[in-house]
């Protein structure tokens, strides 16, 4: 049987490295993490305040809107537009201390 998960890269860059900081491939790390007894204790059991859950959700309003851009571009051919990517680097930043809080 399989269990198959879908990560963001900063997740999977976590469970890589803490994977690697005991020695272990990430996917005997991951499930020696989940099958753990005390696998419920690794995860923060607080609930999500309401600013995080709005800030989900605009962040992935904004990343399928992004997705929406990107296909334009690539199907008609056209460059980026030029004011794009320090967009992208500040939507970069919020997702990065977004990632820090959450995991």
């Amino acid at each position: 049987m399989q269990l198959k998960l879908n990560l963001t890269a900063t997740e999977y860059e976590c469970i890589v490295r803490r994977a690697k900081t005991v020695g272990m491939r990430p996917t005997h790390y991951s499930r020696a993490v989940v099958l753990s007894k005390n696998a419920a204790h690794t995860v923060d059991r607080q609930a999500p305040s309401n600013a995080d859950r709005l800030n989900y959700h605009a962040l992935s309003r904004l990343g399928n809107n992004l997705n929406q851009i990107m296909r334009h571009l690539h199907q008609t051919g056209e460059p980026a537009p030029a004011d794009l990517e320090p967009l992208l680097a500040n939507i970069r930043e919020i997702i990065n201390r977004a990632a820090r809080k959450w995991l």
